[in-house]
């Protein structure tokens, strides 16, 4: 028996030294070469048939194995071009891109994306029982990314952790928020995908950006103004997803020249740059950063003063966003891959369901243009009164003892009309009333 035994295994010896160097040379003989060129065409394969508008550009020094199941590359660079940054880019952005003149003086530039070194491999061990699961890391923007990721629809549990990513780095941030941004990032992300479905998953998100601040004195808000820099301190977010919605729990910031506060959601879908977004974002400058030189203080408005400061006066949209408690109030929505910023002065679907008003107080909150036409704040807002009419002014107030009757000559904010308004406007006129927008 013994005998028999040992003939087996020597002639089982040859197949599996046979398959031992088939894979060991394969291994080090593989065309790595071929398979950077593969992966830089399938890449461009794909952003053709996106259509319209120019495509982005993948570019990689050099990919090489990573143990025996992963590939290991160095010197990774996603190139987007200026539209891809979401609606605040100039419409001949895309055309200076594609026509290679983006260097040209005034042509917006480019964003990049550059990982100096990264790594991914198949797991093994999960593969015994069906599933596949792909472990990376990535050197990117001064930090790391490393985590776990199901494939295919076997589902599972996804965990990414990032760490001590630099802001000023991340080059697309700063594009679509149009100011530089400064700060160190971490967080945290675990979610459950069943069947490798994100618009399904359940878990959370937390994040701490510690540090941040907005503005350097010298780059300009669409190349008028020039914001010094404003402290934001540390940022802390917190969001719980459920069913494929990730809904923001917290986003908070107490800095010592901004303040920030915000809520919404994140409906996530395949592909993730796919999933939309509901953010409300809401910030605020203090007193202290005001009135800190006559710069701040003509730029934003002298701290107890109802005179608007330039930044309102040259960007109508931040005008349209400031809030009664003065906030500007903005909401971000849209795809991931190309979010949109619109003002939004109300309070957001969340603040309202936790009662929390800003508006002076009142069943409605309207804003008179000369005429007596009435117009929305926003398709948020209170109805109008029982018994108006569509287009009417409302009603005034009865006249008291501390109140006097309104003036029928100027509908000004500085003259006898005490109606709550929610955003004040200096007259700009000789006779005292703001133009009509």
């Amino acid at each position: 028996m013994k005998a028999r035994l040992l003939k087996i295994a020597k002639w089982a010896a040859y197949p599996a030294f046979y398959l031992f160097c088939l894979g060991l040379f394969g291994y080090l003989t593989f065309p790595y070469d071929r398979l950077k060129d593969r992966l830089i065409a399938e890449f461009d394969r794909a952003q053709q048939k996106r259509g319209a508008g120019p495509a982005q550009r993948l570019e990689i020094d050099e990919l090489d194995a990573y143990w025996f199941t992963g590939v290991e590359m160095r010197g990774v660079r996603l190139i987007m071009p200026p539209n891809e940054l979401g609606s605040g880019s100039r419409p001949n952005a895309a055309a200076a891109f594609a026509s290679g003149d983006a260097a040209k003086e005034g042509a917006p530039k480019p964003s990049v994306i550059e990982i100096e070194e990264a790594h991914a491999r198949l797991k093994i061990l999960p593969m015994l029982i069906g599933r596949m699961r792909v472990s990376f890391w990535a050197s990117v923007f001064g930090g790391e990314v490393e985590g776990v990721v199901p494939m295919g629809k076997s589902g599972g549990e996804m965990h990414v952790e990032v760490s001590n990513v630099e802001l000023a780095k991340v080059g697309p941030l700063g594009d679509i928020l149009g100011l530089p941004i400064a700060g160190t990032l971490s967080a945290n992300l675990d979610l459950d995908a069943p069947e490798g479905k994100f618009n399904k998953a359940n878990g959370a998100l937390e994040v701490s950006a510690k540090e941040v601040s907005v503005g350097d004195g010298k780059t300009k808000i669409q190349g008028l103004i020039a914001l010094p820099e404003a402290k934001l301190g540390e940022l802390l977010l917190s969001a719980e997803a459920k069913d494929g919605v990730l809904k923001v729990t917290k986003m908070t910031a107490n800095g010592s020249d901004l303040e920030l506060d915000g809520d919404g959601k994140v409906n996530m879908r395949e592909p993730w740059n796919n999933s939309t977004a509901d953010l409300y974002v809401r910030f605020k400058f203090t007193d202290a950063y005001r009135g800190k030189s006559d710069l701040t203080k003509s730029l934003l408005g002298a701290p107890g003063s109802n005179v608007p400061g330039l930044i309102e006066m040259q960007q109508p949209k931040m005008k349209r966003s400031k809030r009664a408690d003065g906030f500007y109030g903005w909401h971000v929505h849209g795809a991931l891959k190309r979010p949109r910023f619109d003002p939004h002065a109300a309070d957001s679907p969340a603040a309202r369901g936790r009662g929390k008003t800003t508006d002076a107080p009142g069943p409605t909150t309207t804003t008179r243009k000369p005429g007596g036409m009435n117009l929305p704040l926003g398709a948020s807002e209170a109805a109008p009164r029982d018994g108006d009419e569509p287009g009417s002014a409302p009603p005034p107030p009865p006249p008291g003892p501390t109140q006097p009757p309104p003036s029928t000559e100027d509908d000004s904010p500085n003259a006898g009309d005490h109606r709550p308004r929610p955003l004040p406007t200096p007259p700009v006129d000789g006779e005292g009333a703001p133009p009509v927008e």
